[in-house]
């Protein structure tokens, strides 16, 4: 009987050994038949092997396949001849030139998890947001997928009135406006999500904090205006100037260092965002939630977002500094990022040039991978040596023709003959399909092998605690991570409402808490969006002049819905802080509304059982109840849908509530007891569609009435003729009059508007054209101010020629001051003279001025008569003081003198202090009626006042030098007989406040000049003052009694001449 059992037990097991030979095989078939892929972390999947069609690389087996044949191919599955565990030597795996490349770990958690492609960790945006939102993070489809058991009536009634913000916003079309800041304006994913509505879940916040996650509608009047105000910092920056204030902000003068020290300018560009998305939520979240450990991508990513970030601090600090403009609210968003400098360094040196754990940063890194380069090389080289011995090379199975060396389970194998003895060359790992060939691991890299692994091991284990500890030190900065992308994206939501506001001409209007919006020319901001042709604005006032209510009329179809949308959404706008697009003049003003409510178009509801008037009832309900101070109300047909007496007895009901709670509110109706409400109770005002020639213009016209023009439209709507002749019958005579007349004042009333449209097109181009002929009158002007500068440049650079002559000669006679030299210089000086006067008397602008002055002493020589050509009965007989005329051409002419005595053919006059002969055809008698000119400046002067300054220097040294001749020639008669010279300033050489050395050169000039004249007796007065201890007069006058070559005697001036305080010098 043990027999038995034994011989059983003995069965069975041969049977389930043979079962799992053919269940192994059945797994290899599939293995090879089935294409097999792997998922990785990024939700990609991966072939692994196995052909697209379902071939196998295996033999076919057929019933006739024995268990050995099978059980020869287990392990041996795989392609190119290849098992699967075989492959070809991979060089780049092998390279001892190459840094060794490991993947990170998965999780956090220490552990032997580690990525299955190395590649980065990318979650979903919108998971990341659902995951926050909900507690147990599962999606939205999830949760679609759930049976909920119908609501009761009154579940479904909460649910709606739960819906009135949400039906507010649709009705508005509010979406459309953020679907533009978030597409077309915003370029950071922070930006996007605040537009979403999106933030980390509730915590207490500071102050930081508070500035960074501050929705995009502001809670008060306050924050609308402090986001207003960041918007306009942004315009001053992008612009460089305020236009309002005409402050310019100069380019060159302020600016920032950025994170590399380079300077970068503050004017003319925004914040320095770089591109960068700041998409770094869903990083963070994959590794506070998922436990995933943060690769090279994903650190190199956060590393970049924070060094933009330090540059937005550097900008913002950089704008306090700025004097001419105040900033504010930029540099507050700016200082709400909070940025740890510490945390960036680590991140930042962590991470070489190519995105790998720096091995200098980390030495034991370092130290590994060169061990790991080193023992590859090695192994290499010695595996190279050994197929090059005879005794290995006649064991090679070189047949199959494939590759010399195959690496399996990480070590290098090479093949051998099965017959050779190939165990004794090393370990066989491997065996080919046909079994003629083995693969064997030489003995003599075997220890190096082992080696090898356990340095990748190391290394390995060494770079998974890196990237934990790396990312570890993100987590732990997570909190101000996660604020400072929101103030990021709190700057570039000021940069898109600006953008948004300047794409449709908006202006930033004033904003308060007193329930106004007072707007000129107002267009729809969404109609602008649309880009539509032909956008007519409004002006729009609510709130205005004490009223609280505006009652909208006109004609269906006419625009009073947009009118009322028009008013929701300049109310969100100015919430939001975006410049509203109307016209910036009067006083733009939209102040700040919380609730704002709309009831616009149907909610009935066949399910609900609600009825137009039913679902009304049910948003007014709400609206009572939640309509309170600073509320704004809009309400589309109010009262209608039921009785017309009813509806408007309701409706009426619901204003004066809503307005006795002070809140504002605005409604369309075609209601007539409505439209007449604003005569009898002055909360409310009306305001009219423009209706003219059967269209409406959708104008808002305030302060009118509109008529609804029912069966206007009905006709412009091809409504058949029959019918519309039918209802025109129907009408009572008094409504159907009514009806014509407003049409017709209507009618009139647009073509006055047109009138006045035409005047103030002519006024303008009037204006265009007055502009054009002053810019016109300023070219003339510049293109004259250039010719002036031109022929000044060209008549200095003559002078300068002339100036270098000069030098010339004085140089000639400092250094040999011989009366000879004198004489020839002085001719040299005068030919220079006449040289410079000719050239100034032929520039173009001094010859015209020239020909003025000509004119003018032409008319002012016809009034006076030489005394040389008086008759004799009619020649005056002058005594002395008598009052006389210049008439001689030169610096003379023209002024008043007194007549001392004559000498014949000459008569002395005292002309400005000094006598002076004339002959008589060079003296007159003061016409009658004529002013005195003797101290008209530049009288006679043909060149006046205008003229380039060199013209005019030149010209002066000119008038100069002629009043010296005629001063010289009075001092010459006077020392002629005999006189002392009479001190002038024509003689007198002024040395005050000079050292001995500028005095010396200073007189020795004044000599030389009065020895050039070659008059007699030559005299010069030195004015030295008396100084302090009379220093300077003491060392002039020691001087001077040194200076024998030109000097003949000095003394101290004579009283009349000035006393002690000047030195007489004759010369010699």
């Amino acid at each position: 009987q043990n027999n038995r059992h034994k011989h059983a037990g003995y069965s069975i097991m041969t049977t389930m050994a043979t079962f799992s030979v053919w269940l192994i095989a059945f797994f290899g078939l599939a293995q090879a038949w089935i294409p097999t892929f792997k998922v990785d972390q990024r939700g990609g999947i991966t072939r692994l092997h196995g052909s697209e069609n379902g071939d196998s690389a295996w033999p076919t087996l057929s019933s006739s396949t024995s268990t050995a044949a099978v059980s020869q191919s287990i392990g041996q599955a795989g392609t190119d001849g290849y098992s699967v565990t075989r492959q070809p030597l991979s060089r780049s795996n092998w390279d001892p030139n190459a840094a060794p490349e490991n993947e990170a770990p998965l999780l956090l958690e220490d552990g032997s998890q580690f990525s299955a492609s190395g590649g980065g960790i990318s979650i979903d945006d919108e998971q990341w947001w659902v995951s926050k939102a909900g507690s147990t993070g599962k999606s939205s489809l999830e949760g679609q997928k759930k049976t909920v058991a119908r609501p009761t009536r009154k579940e479904e009634t909460e649910e709606e009135e739960l819906d009135l913000f949400k039906r507010t916003f649709e009705t508005l079309d509010y979406p459309r406006v953020l679907r533009s800041l978030r597409e077309d304006h915003a370029t950071t994913m922070p930006a996007r999500n605040i537009l979403a509505g999106r933030q980390p879940s509730n915590r207490k916040r500071t102050d930081r904090e508070k500035n960074a996650y501050q929705p995009f509608l502001s809670n008060s009047a306050q924050s609308s205006r402090e986001r207003y105000r960041a918007v306009q910092e942004m315009d001053w920056l992008l612009k460089g100037r305020d236009d309002e204030s005409c402050v310019v902000l100069p380019s060159q003068e302020y600016f920032y260092r950025n994170r590399k020290g380079h300077k970068e300018s503050l004017i003319g560009r925004g914040a320095p965002m770089g591109g960068n998305s700041f998409s770094l939520e869903p990083i963070l979240q994959a590794a506070s939630t998922g436990g995933l450990v943060l690769e090279s991508p994903q650190l190199m990513e956060i590393t970049n977002a924070m060094g933009q970030m330090q540059d937005l601090q550097s900008w913002g600090k950089a704008l306090t500094k700025v004097t001419e403009l105040e900033f504010v609210g930029l540099p507050k968003l700016a200082g709400s990022i909070d940025f740890n400098e510490t945390l960036y360094d680590v991140l930042y040196n962590a991470m070489d040039d190519e995105g790998r754990l720096s091995g200098k940063t980390f030495p034991t890194v370092g130290r590994l991978r060169t061990r790991v380069k080193a023992l590859r090389g090695d192994i290499l080289q010695t595996l190279e040596g050994l197929v090059q011995i005879a005794s290995v090379q006649s064991k090679l199975a070189l047949e199959s023709g494939g590759a010399l060396f195959s690496e399996t389970s990480g070590r290098l194998v090479i093949p051998l003959a099965a017959d050779s003895k190939a165990s004794t060359v090393g370990i066989v790992h491997d065996t080919s399909r046909s079994g003629k060939t083995v693969y064997v691991e030489p003995t003599e890299i075997v220890g190096p092998t082992n080696e090898l692994r356990q340095a990748e091991g190391e290394l390995r284990s060494e770079e998974a605690r890196i990237w934990r500890y790396l990312t570890q030190n993100v987590l732990a900065n997570q909190r101000a991570l996660e604020t400072s992308l929101y103030a990021v994206g709190q700057l570039d939501l000021v940069r898109a409402r600006l953008q948004l506001g300047q794409s449709w001409q908006g202006i930033v209007p004033t904003v308060k808490e007193e329930g106004v919006i007072s707007l000129r020319n107002a267009r729809h901001p969404v109609l602008l969006l649309r880009k539509l042709d032909n956008i007519v604005g409004s002006d729009v006032n609510l709130g205005a002049n004490g009223n609280q209510g505006l009652v909208l009329t006109g004609p269906n179809s006419g625009g009073k819905t947009v009118i009322l949308k028009l008013l929701g959404l300049m109310a969100l706008l100015s919430r939001a802080g975006v410049p509203v697009p109307a016209s910036p003049g009067g006083d733009p003003r939209v102040d700040f509304f919380d609730p704002i409510l709309a009831d616009i178009g149907d909610i009935q509801s066949t399910t609900s059982d609600l009825s137009t008037f039913s679902g009304h009832m049910l948003v007014c309900k709400q609206v009572l109840e939640n309509a309170g101070e600073n509320a704004l109300v809009l309400m589309d047909e109010l009262g209608s849908g039921t009785d017309p007496q009813q509806g408007v007895a309701i409706a009426q009901a619901i204003l004066e509530s809503l307005v006795e709670a002070n809140a504002r509110v605005a409604i369309t109706t075609h209601y007539g007891p409505l439209k007449n409400l604003a005569a009898a109770d002055d909360r409310f005002a009306v305001g009219g569609m423009q209706f003219v020639r059967g269209r409406p213009t959708y104008k808002l016209l305030p302060g009118t009435v509109g008529e609804s023009f029912a069966l206007a439209v009905a006709e412009r709507l091809e409504l058949p003729q029959s019918v519309l002749s039918r209802a025109n019958d129907l009408l009572d005579s008094d409504t159907r009059q009514m009806g014509e007349l407003i049409q017709e004042l209507e009618d009139q009333k647009l073509l006055i508007e047109e009138q006045a449209s035409e005047m103030e097109e002519k006024k303008r181009e009037l204006g265009r054209m007055e502009f054009e002929l002053k810019e016109r009158q300023v070219k003339v002007e510049k293109e004259q101010l250039n010719i002036r500068r031109k022929e000044a440049r060209k008549f200095a650079k003559d002078l300068e020629e002339k100036e270098r002559v000069l030098e010339d000669i004085l140089s000639k006679l400092k250094s040999d001051p011989s009366r000879r030299i004198v004489a020839k210089s002085w001719d040299d000086i005068k030919f220079v003279k006449r040289d410079a006067l000719n050239e100034a008397e032929n520039v173009p602008s001094v010859l015209a001025q020239k020909k003025k002055a000509a004119k003018a002493i032409e008319e002012a020589s016809a009034e006076m008569v030489p005394l040389s050509q008086l008759s004799d009965g009619l020649k005056p007989d002058l005594k002395e003081g008598d009052a006389v005329v210049i008439c001689k051409n030169g610096p003379l002419f023209g002024r008043d003198g007194k007549f001392v005595k004559s000498n014949g053919k000459r008569i002395e006059v005292v002309v400005n202090n000094m006598n002076v002969a004339f002959k008589l055809s060079e003296v007159a008698m003061p016409p009658k009626n004529r002013a005195p000119m003797g101290h008209q400046k530049n009288s006679g002067s043909p060149q006046g006042k205008s003229g380039s300054r060199a013209v005019q220097k030149a010209l002066a040294q000119e008038r100069a030098a002629k009043s010296n001749e005629w001063d010289a020639s009075r001092k010459s008669s006077a020392q002629g007989d005999g006189k002392v010279a009479m001190r002038t300033q024509a003689n007198t050489v002024d040395v005050r406040g000079c050292n001995l050395m500028e005095a010396q050169e200073r007189i020795k000039d004044k000599f030389s000049m009065t020895l050039m004249q070659g008059r007699g007796n030559p005299t010069v007065y030195v004015l030295h003052g008396h100084g302090t201890g009379g220093v300077l007069k003491s060392k002039v006058r020691q001087w001077l009694r040194h200076e024998r070559q030109l000097v003949k005697q000095f003394s101290p001036a004579d009283a009349a001449d000035g006393g002690d305080a000047y030195t007489r010098v004759e010369l010699k």
